[in-house]
Parts: C-alpha cells; sequence; structure tokens
C-alpha cells in the first residue's frame, strides 16, 4: 500500500498565495490610514466662551446661550400695562360714592366755551371739552341719564381727562350689573378703583374732596372688570367767603 503525504502538495501553494496577499492588504491600509491623518496643529486658547445657539420650539424664536452661563428665565406673556395708582402727598379725592334717588337739577348754568370748564356748570359725556382717549362708545336714549346719554367703554385703558376750575368734582355715573372699575385722579392723586356694579340699574354720584383754589385736571380710567360708563361731570360754584363788618366802638 503506497504512502500518502498528510498534506496534498498540490494545495500548499494556492494557501500561501492567499496568506500573503490577507499580509498585503493589511499592509496596505495601515500605509494609507497613516498617511491620511490629519497634521497637529497647535492650537491657543481663546478668552471669549464658546457660544451656540439655542432655537426654541415655537417659529421665530432664537435664544442666544452662552457655554457656561444659565439659561435665560422664561418671559411672561406680556399684557396690558397695569394701572398704578401714585401715592398721594397731599389731601386725596374722596373714596365712597353717594347713591342718588332724586336726581337734582343740574341744569348748565354757565355757557362759556373755553377749553378750561369753568365753576357752577354741569358737562355731559358729549361735552367737546372731555378728552376722551381709546374706544369709546356714545349711546343715546339711556333712560335717567343726564340728557339721555352714556360714553362706554369695553377695554380697559381707557380714559378721560377733563381740565375745570372749581372747589369740588361730581362724577355721574350709571351703576348696574357685570359693570367694572374705574379709577379717578385729580392733579395725579387717586383713591382706590370705584366698582360700579350693583344689583340695580341706577345712577349713582362720585364726590371729590374739596380742592384748593385753581385749575384741576380729572382722569377716569377703566382699570377692570366689564364696561363702565360716564354720564357727566359737575362742577360747582366756590363757597362765598364770609365778609366781616367792623364794628365801631360805643
Amino acid at each position: 500500500m503506497d504512502n500518502q503525504p498528510v498534506i496534498n502538495r498540490e494545495l500548499l501553494i494556492p494557501i500561501l498565495i492567499g496568506g500573503l496577499s490577507v499580509v498585503g492588504i493589511l499592509a496596505v491600509l495601515l500605509v494609507g490610514r497613516s498617511l491620511n491623518s490629519p497634521a497637529e496643529v497647535d492650537v491657543t486658547p481663546s478668552a471669549t466662551p464658546f457660544q451656540y445657539i439655542y432655537l426654541g420650539t415655537e417659529p421665530a424664536i432664537t435664544t442666544l446661550v452662552v457655554e457656561g452661563s444659565e439659561l435665560p428665565p422664561t418671559e411672561e406673556p406680556v399684557g396690558p400695562p397695569p394701572i398704578i395708582l401714585p401715592s398721594p402727598n397731599t389731601t386725596p379725592t374722596a373714596t365712597s360714592a353717594v347713591s342718588r334717588t332724586n336726581t337734582p337739577n343740574r341744569t348748565p348754568i354757565s355757557t362759556s366755551t373755553n377749553s378750561t370748564a369753568a365753576a357752577a356748570n354741569t358737562y355731559d359725556d358729549t361735552d367737546s371739552r372731555l378728552s376722551y382717549s381709546g374706544s369709546w362708545v356714545s349711546q343715546t336714549d339711556v333712560d335717567g341719564a343726564y340728557q339721555d346719554t352714556l360714553h362706554i367703554s369695553s377695554a380697559v385703558g381707557n380714559s378721560v381727562t377733563f381740565t375745570f376750575t372749581g372747589p369740588q368734582l361730581h362724577f355721574f355715573y350709571q351703576a348696574g350689573q357685570s359693570l367694572g372699575t374705574v379709577t379717578i385722579t385729580i392733579d395725579g392723586l387717586g383713591a382706590p378703583p370705584l366698582n360700579l356694579a350693583q344689583s340695580g340699574t341706577q345712577i349713582k354720584e362720585w364726590v371729590s374732596d374739596l380742592l384748593p383754589s385753581g385749575t384741576h385736571t380729572v382722569v377716569i380710567t377703566h382699570y377692570g372688570g366689564g364696561s363702565v360708563n360716564i354720564d357727566s361731570l359737575y362742577v360747582p360754584a366756590p363757597t362765598p367767603t364770609p365778609t366781616r363788618t367792623p364794628t365801631q366802638n360805643q
């Protein structure tokens, strides 16, 4: 029986060629990697921190964030600016409203057409000397109102300005259900907001404190709640100062 070699000699050559091919491929890869590696560049640290842009989830929102700093606080929605009443440093205006059950006779006494209202006169809400700011609406045929008219505001921030000469101011308005509040300032001094709401509809009156002699400016502003209105303004005549008659010595 012939002795056969353990390994077929005819297979040795292909095996050697395959092994050399694998070694050659590995050598080519190593050489190519060493040739394509980037050169090292000296980097000088910068004093300016790295910045990047943080994009918000809402469209058109871009917030700049500096690395190492805290995120800026979330901004609250901005609404209508609050009305801040000035701190009174002299005698403030009256804070109470007087309810009228019998409407007094407020027939205009003066027929002055000057821009500054004179004393002892009633000024309807339609008077040109009342300067309205905002979206006021004039309403007619109002039962019980002076000359059957009212000016109505449905937006907070609407105001009316009135300049007058007199010792006091009477503000007339129509109270009713679901109405809002107004602030009243005279010469920059004010009182807590006046609430126009009550269960029934009625013309009511707000009276200021006595004022020093001279010209004054009142600003009535829609402060909050539902709609508010202005019926009229009344400026009384100054109280005459009694004159003392000198007595003769006996």
